[in-house]
């Protein structure tokens, strides 16, 4: 007959500390894991809540790097860029993309499309220096591709600061392309236009408004065939939205540079031109309303290049105020940003490496935040495209 075994008094003790600390290791893995940073998303599932509608520059490649996120895709995903059928092979760093993602059980983050959009395609009407004007648009941008001169017909991503300027991140010939423009919808006393670009053929209603216009060039004027208002509109079923943009304060509103306004309660003043991820839901008028702020350290493409001021050498990017209230930290050196080969005169993917791609290095935290919820983390590791 078998002897039942002998629970000593070792025994009993290392069971009890055992069961206390698997106890309090499950309290603080779920303490570390409730929500993603500047989204107000629990982790796991989105139970019916909706997807976060993210707009911004792709950062770096392994997924796609949005925003400080990473956001998977399916190897067949649909791509479309500038409306045009396009496949994932053809998505480039500095791309700006839209895109609604999902957040799974296992914590990750997916899409099942991804919309890249570019401000301005059109011919190059003049290059000076690090500028170019494209369609009446001024964009910097300090490439130095033998194709950028006058006559060139190009595709420019990026984004507009608040005084009109689109900071380019990416500029790729466009040959047979038909002549658009999105951005804020003016007037003046010669009528309406966007940048520098006089429009004929657009509803006045929609003024203030950022907008896509399309046709044909006369006379120096867009003859414009077709019209919209850029409304969010095709990020359906997002239920919160991570809009990379420069932003400025307009009272208790955040003006962002792309054109749209939203209202921010906090005392976050931003410094001028400022580019940052801003972290909104819808209001019950379809705006816009601030629920936190992250910081844009480093990105693809030009400089901040914005208007020089006393602490600021030309074409540096400005100091993020540190604090409760504003974006601040890290690394303005930009150390980490690196691009592999590639046959198109703009650049390809990002290099393997933990530190091979653009936008913060490997997994570091891009700052303080304003509002609750905190902001988006870092970029995480680094790597090749997949």
């Amino acid at each position: 007959m078998t002897k039942p075994p002998t629970i000593t008094r070792r025994l009993l003790l290392a069971g009890f500390w055992l069961a206390g600390t698997t106890s309090l290791w499950a309290q603080v893995k779920r303490g570390n894991d409730q929500g993603i940073g500047g989204t107000g998303i629990s982790r796991g599932d989105d139970h019916g809540i909706g997807g976060t509608g993210i707009v911004g520059v792709i950062q770096r490649f392994g997924s796609i790097f949005i925003n400080g996120e990473r956001i998977g895709y399916a190897p067949d995903v649909p791509v479309r860029i500038d409306g045009e059928a396009a496949t994932a092979k053809a998505l480039r760093v500095g791309h700006v993309v839209r895109v609604v993602a999902q957040r799974q059980s296992n914590g990750t983050l997916t899409t099942k499309r991804i919309d890249a959009v570019s401000e301005v395609i059109g011919p190059i009407e003049s290059v000076k220096g690090g500028e170019m004007t494209v369609l009446g648009q001024r964009v910097v941008w300090t490439g130095r591709e033998s194709w950028r001169r006058v006559g060139t017909q190009v595709a420019v991503s990026g984004l507009r600061r608040t005084d009109g300027v689109i900071v380019a991140s990416l500029v790729q010939q466009r040959r047979n392309a038909t002549a658009r423009v999105t951005g804020p919808l003016e007037r003046d006393r010669d009528g309406l236009r966007i940048g520098g670009l006089r429009l004929d053929g657009v509803d006045a209603a929609l003024v203030g408004q950022r907008v896509q216009v399309e046709g044909s060039i006369l006379q120096g004027a867009m003859q414009v065939a077709r019209a919209r208002a850029d409304d969010l509109s095709d990020l359906s079923g997002a239920t919160r939205l991570s809009i990379e943009a420069y932003v400025r304060r307009v009272g208790p509103n955040l003006q962002l540079g792309s054109g749209y306004l939203a209202r921010d309660a906090s005392r976050f003043e931003p410094g001028q031109d400022m580019r940052v991820v801003v972290n909104a839901v819808r209001d019950g008028s379809q705006g816009l309303r601030v629920e936190s702020l992250g910081s844009v350290n480093h990105f693809p493409g030009s400089s901040m290049q914005g208007p020089r001021g006393p602490d600021r050498a030309p074409g540096s990017s400005p100091a993020p105020s540190g604090g409760p209230h504003g974006p601040g930290g890290g690394r303005p050196d930009g150390a980490g940003s690196g691009r592999g080969p590639s046959s198109d005169p703009s650049g390809g993917p990002s290099g393997p490496g933990r530190n091979g791609g653009f936008g913060p290095p490997g997994g570091s935290p891009p700052g303080g935040f304003s509002g609750p919820g905190g902001g988006f983390g870092g970029g995480g590791p680094g790597g090749g495209r997949r």
